[in-house]
């Protein structure tokens, strides 16, 4: 056994998605399978620890609003929702369809 957590899964139970709709902290159990599992079994979780939801300010990448939400501890998001999300790779799908469809006028006529 060796201590630290080199071989660390998680097990989350709880909310799945990830954002709380209302502003009230929201609290997720984890359950933390280490190195340890190799002494139990291994639906046994070594330990568990309670994350809680906290308000993240950031801009978004869509709108270019700044949005406060209440998040789980993660990365910083890049869009308020999901019609954002949805715009913003529909744009990027048509800049990159352009580019490709320039491309091949260019082939075709050089």
């Amino acid at each position: 056994m060796s201590a630290g957590n080199g071989n660390v899964q998680l097990g989350v139970t709880g909310d799945e998605k990830g954002v709380p709709e209302e502003d009230a902290p929201q609290r997720r159990v984890v359950e933390i399978f280490g190195d340890l599992a190799d002494a139990l079994p291994y639906t046994q979780p070594v330990y568990c620890r309670t994350i809680e939801t906290r308000p993240v300010t950031f801009t978004c990448a869509g709108c270019t609003r700044t949005v406060t939400q209440q998040r789980f501890p993660g990365p910083v998001p890049r869009y308020c929702g999901d019609w954002c999300r949805y715009q913003a790779q529909r744009l990027r799908t048509r800049s990159r369809v352009r580019a490709h469809r320039a491309r091949r006028r260019a082939d075709h006529d050089g």
